[in-house]
C-alpha cells in the first residue's frame, strides 16, 4: 500500500514539474514556429513564377493577372508565355494555377487532383478546393 502511495505521489510531482516547465511565456504568445504564409498578389505570383519555371525547365515565364484566396487556398490567374518569344511573336496562353497553404509554404496543386469530379458545372462534392475558388477549376 505504501508503495502505491509513493508511486502516486511521485507521479503527481513529475506532472506538476512538467506543467511548470511547459507553461507559456507571455513574450512568445502569438508566435508560431516556422510561421504562416500570407495570401497576397506578390507572394502567390512569385510562387506561380517558380512553378512555371520548374515545370518548363526555364523555357516559359508567368505573366501575372489576378489572385484570389480562400480558406488556405489560392488561385493565380494569368498566362504562360514563351521566355524568348519576340515581341511581335506568339502571345501566352491563359492559365490558372492552384496552390494550397501548408504552414509557411504555398504548394502547387494539380486541378485534376483537387477540383473533384466534374459533371454539370456545379461544385462537386469530392472537390478539395473551396467552392468560392471553384472557378479556377473551370478555367484550366
Amino acid at each position: 500500500m505504501r508503495r502505491s502511495l509513493a508511486l502516486a505521489a511521485a507521479a503527481v510531482a513529475v506532472s506538476a514539474t512538467l506543467a511548470a516547465c511547459s507553461s507559456d511565456d507571455s513574450s512568445s504568445e502569438g508566435e508560431m514556429v516556422g510561421g504562416m504564409t500570407e495570401c497576397t498578389d506578390e507572394i502567390i505570383n512569385a510562387e506561380a513564377e517558380k512553378a512555371v519555371d520548374a515545370n518548363s525547365g526555364g523555357e516559359n515565364v508567368w505573366e501575372p493577372g489576378s489572385v484570389e484566396c480562400a480558406d488556405g487556398w489560392a488561385a493565380a490567374f494569368g498566362s504562360i508565355d514563351i521566355k524568348d518569344a519576340p515581341e511581335d511573336g506568339p502571345q501566352g496562353a491563359p492559365a490558372t494555377l492552384i496552390f494550397q497553404q501548408e504552414g509557411q509554404f504555398w504548394i502547387p496543386k494539380d486541378a485534376v487532383d483537387v477540383c473533384g469530379t466534374y459533371e454539370d458545372g456545379t461544385y462537386p462534392s469530392d472537390a478539395e478546393i473551396p467552392e468560392s475558388l471553384y472557378e479556377a477549376c473551370l478555367t484550366n
